[in-house]
């Protein structure tokens, strides 16, 4: 696979017209790949598997995971336990396999996310802790200097999040980045917040026809970021870092869908 080249969120003070040209320039390119021929249906097999490889093996990379991409497909594809690499990072892998499976699932059945789904994503996802998978947090905890909303809110932030209804007013991906904005903030589980959140932009992606995108090891500074623009450490919370940053990912998928 061709490397990427690393998004970088723009910080120019017209941050809102950088992001209604580029989002102009994604549903352009969006439009544009709707019309060409598909691919040879063993070429698609072949790019989604590709795909799938990369996908897990960055979402989990970003957490800490040291199985490398080699590593990954050798897990995924023979099955093998790699020399020398913690059991608990195979196990993460073949986790994010299953919730990836299941959010196709909900792609498939154009299912809406609601406290459910994102519970079963979670609980699919860690299948090494049954009694932790698809429950909320019944503790507080600090990341980074920053502490998320109180667990005892959690259950009715969660609700709100789910239950609120897009602005007609925002582009889909304006509402996918702020949801995944809202559900970090909240960071519902112990464990897990970001490869469940990960997931579920792209479950969200795919349900309005745009192709799903990868936060790779190279954009990891620029995802959090945005994130950290949102908590507003600086006194000055921001959601449209998030938005220029999900709308580059997707620019960026188009473009490398629109070479093939």
């Amino acid at each position: 696979m061709a490397a990427r080249a690393s998004v970088v969120v723009r910080r120019e003070t017209a941050v809102s017209d950088d992001l209604d040209v580029l989002l102009r320039e994604v549903d352009r390119k969006k439009a544009e790949l709707g019309v060409r021929p598909a691919l040879a249906p063993e070429d698609a097999e072949a790019c989604r598997e590709r795909f799938l490889y990369e996908g897990i093996y960055c979402s989990n990379a970003i957490e800490g995971n040291k199985l490398t991409r080699q590593d990954v497909e050798r897990v995924l594809a023979a099955n093998e336990v790699v020399e020398g690499k913690p059991f608990s990072d195979h196990v993460a892998v073949l986790g994010y396999r299953d919730a990836l499976r299941l959010g196709q699932r909900y792609v498939s059945e154009n299912t809406r996310i609601t406290e459910h789904e994102v519970k079963r994503l979670h609980a699919k996802m860690l299948i090494d802790q049954q009694e932790a998978g698809g429950e909320y947090r019944n503790y507080n905890l600090m990341i980074h200097g920053h502490r998320p909303t109180s667990y005892e809110k959690v259950p009715y932030k969660m609700l709100q999040i789910c239950e609120a209804k897009p602005s007609e007013n925002r582009h889909p991906l304006e509402s996918i980045a702020f949801f995944h904005l809202r559900l970090e903030k909240i960071h519902p589980f112990g464990d897990g917040n970001g490869r469940v959140g990960r997931i579920i932009i792209n479950i969200m992606l795919e349900q309005l026809d745009y192709p799903p995108v990868i936060v790779t090891l190279d954009d990891r500074q620029a995802y959090f970021e945005a994130i950290n623009a949102y908590d507003g450490l600086d006194g000055n919370p921001r959601v449209e870092p998030m938005q220029v940053f999900l709308a580059q990912l997707v620019n960026r998928r188009l473009d490398e869908l629109l070479a093939q």
